[in-house]
């Protein structure tokens, strides 16, 4: 089944032109996106810790890599809040309501690779989520067609490895420097992470 994507403005709004997933990513037009980032506190030392996807391997794009907690493309219609919960709901099992994602900002972002042989242009404005820490992720999963594992990092971590340049993460390292000082802030009250 073809996906279809809405060609969206600098600004993030619907140009009212639709293009089928791969000439978008063909032609390199910006659409839209969410990334969802899943956190908790660990109950051994009161850190932070984020939750990523392993990507499965074979992923169009950036195979095998640790990714967001959760992310997605913006189906043709769908709000940028939509798309979050349904992502959530999609990749982890986790059916949450619309207060219980607190909006952090939004970025244009993306670039030009290679992957499986073929050229894969990215180019998204990507509303960016934290699932509030008072949710349950008792019943945590995840969607197996495209997620091959789920991993629990400590924030401080994460940010070491961005700063390394590790390419087994394919995580923006800008992105994630904005997560991580909003989370210092978060744990004002708590212990250093």
């Amino acid at each position: 089944m073809k996906e279809y994507f809405e060609i969206l403005g600098l600004d993030g709004r619907p140009l009212g032109r639709v293009k089928e997933r791969d000439a978008v990513h063909r032609d390199g037009d910006l659409h839209g996106g969410v990334h969802i980032w899943v956190i908790r506190f660990s109950e051994q030392d009161d850190v932070i810790e984020i939750l990523l996807q392993k990507r499965r391997e074979n992923k169009d794009s950036f195979p095998n890599c640790l990714d967001v907690s959760s992310a997605g493309h913006a189906k043709v219609g769908e709000d940028f809040l939509t798309t979050a919960l349904r992502e959530l709901d999609e990749e982890l099992g986790l059916a949450v309501g619309a207060d219980d994602l607190i909006y952090l900002f939004s970025q244009v972002q993306g670039g030009e690779y290679i992957f499986h042989g073929k050229p894969f242009i990215n180019y998204e404005f990507v509303n960016v989520y934290l699932l509030s820490p008072n949710v349950s992720l008792t019943d945590l999963s995840f969607q197996e067609e495209e997620i091959s594992e789920l991993v629990w990092l400590r924030a401080s971590k994460l940010k070491q490895e961005l700063e390394r340049d590790n390419t087994n993460y394919c995580i923006n390292k800008s992105e994630y420097q904005k997560i991580y000082t909003l989370l210092l802030d978060l744990c004002n009250e708590r212990k250093s992470f």
